[in-house]
């Protein structure tokens, strides 16, 4: 049987390396001294709360979750640049017409029968590439959107937390004054039951008034110390509050007066999602295009050095062959892909939808906290502070009755505290407004 290749030229190169230089080490010596580990560098909450770009490049620096959405970007570009290539040709390389039994009345050698031959192939793609690249670079761009979406969403989760750090610290020295202010009242009538000027049991009561503050702050400083835990655990750093009071939550997570429904529609996780569906779409134009062949072409050289029997000795060979799509044209693929299209199209759809409705409801919420607030710091909190400052001085002054003072504390310290959660509750609706807007998302860009 007669082979046709193509002359393959091999070429075979030889590099030497230099041989390494090699230092001895240098004794280590009793003493030298011990590096101290680096400290990690803590989370200032006031200052990260008041600048978001810095707030957004220590979540970029820090997240283990930004980073495997960036690793997932580096993959997704691989692929689209790895999606521009060519496919690899083929090399064969072969010896054939091995004489089997014996090759005499000739008197002829078995080497002197063999077929030798090389050759190289190339598919030929028909009709794929341009789907194929397509579809890359749209992942490529959802993937892009995708680490958007998670710096936005880790930068929300660090500001909460860095708040919420903030709110417990103010809300247990809150507590802390309160209780200041009902251990001096206590100290006063403890005088005046010693000169028997206040009955013991409006004494008791006042204690166990002291005795429930106390209780109270206990539970505030315990919700401090896991509000730090917590902080720690998110921003993979010790978190500190100096300089840190409830004003920093005022500037914190700021918000417009207003939106437009289709800024929502150029959310990263929104755009992702479309962007896959479109890449879904040129999947099932990938898949249809299954149904062109494509062609393999063949260009070998053969070499015979069986030749005493008149063959050619040296001849060349050019051939094409492609499958023939009987059963398999890329159907079924094509439905699939049409199916992950039309799957992608309605998460986007219905991500959308949810997100106009959050919106709408945290601007209400928003709208409702404000003016909730500003009563209460207008008016309410100074008036309950206002009497309460006068029923303590009756009590210095023995003009007292102790059920009002009671009473007029505990609607004091209530106020107070309603105040710091209106501020804590205002700040975490203007921080969900900036994920839910997609404001963070451009924090994203270094």
């Amino acid at each position: 049987m007669q082979l046709r290749f193509l002359a393959w030229p091999l070429f075979v190169v030889i590099s030497h390396a230099a041989p390494l230089a090699y230092a001895e080490p240098a004794p280590v010596t009793a003493r030298a001294a011990t590096p101290t580990p680096a400290q990690p560098q803590a989370a200032e909450a006031a200052r990260l709360l008041q600048d978001d770009r810095a707030l957004a490049r220590w979540v970029i620096e820090h997240s283990p979750e930004v980073g495997a959405s960036r690793a997932e970007l580096d993959a997704a570009r691989a692929a689209q640049r790895g999606s521009r290539l060519f496919p690899n040709p083929v090399v064969e390389l072969s010896v054939n017409n091995f004489a089997l039994g014996d090759t005499n009345p000739r008197g002829l050698s078995r080497d002197k029968t063999l077929l030798y031959g090389v050759g190289v192939s190339e598919m030929v793609e028909l009709g794929k590439r341009g789907p194929r690249i397509a579809a890359a670079g749209l992942r490529e761009r959802a993937a892009q959107s995708r680490l958007s979406a998670n710096v936005a969403e880790r930068v929300a989760q660090a500001r909460l937390a860095l708040a919420q750090l903030v709110y417990a610290r103010t809300r247990a020295g809150q507590l802390d004054a309160s209780l200041a202010e009902a251990r001096a009242a206590a100290q006063v009538a403890k005088g005046r039951l010693d000169h028997q000027a206040l009955s013991g049991v409006d004494y008791d009561r006042l204690v166990i008034d002291l005795s429930t503050i106390e209780t109270e702050s206990a539970h505030a400083h315990a919700d401090a110390e896991a509000a730090e835990a917590q902080c720690t655990a998110i921003m993979l750093s010790p978190c500190t509050t100096a300089a840190a009071d409830l004003s920093a939550l005022g500037p914190a997570a700021s918000v417009p007066s207003s939106w437009q429904p289709k800024q929502l529609a150029e959310r990263s996780d929104i755009r992702a999602l479309t962007l896959e569906g479109s890449a879904a779409t040129r999947d099932a134009d990938l898949a249809s295009a299954r149904a062109i062949p494509d062609l393999t072409f063949r260009l070998g050289y053969a070499h015979d050095v069986f030749t005493i029997a008149g063959n050619i000795s040296d001849s060349l060979s050019l051939s094409v062959s492609g499958p023939i799509p009987v059963s398999d044209r890329g159907q079924h693929a094509h439905a699939e892909a049409l199916a992950h299209a039309a799957q992608y199209s309605r998460l986007a759809r219905g991500t959308l939808v949810r997100a106009q409705g959050d919106v709408t409801a945290l601007y209400t919420r928003k709208r409702a906290l404000e003016g909730a607030l500003e009563r209460i710091q207008q008016d309410s909190l100074p008036r309950a502070n206002g009497v309460l400052e006068a029923e303590e001085r009756g009590l210095r002054e023995g003009q007292l009755d102790i059920t009002d003072l009671l009473l007029v504390r505990r609607e004091a310290i209530a106020l107070r505290l309603h105040a710091l959660d209106l501020h804590f509750e205002l700040f975490t609706v203007r921080n969900e407004l900036r994920q839910a807007l997609g404001l963070d998302e451009a924090l994203a860009q270094r």
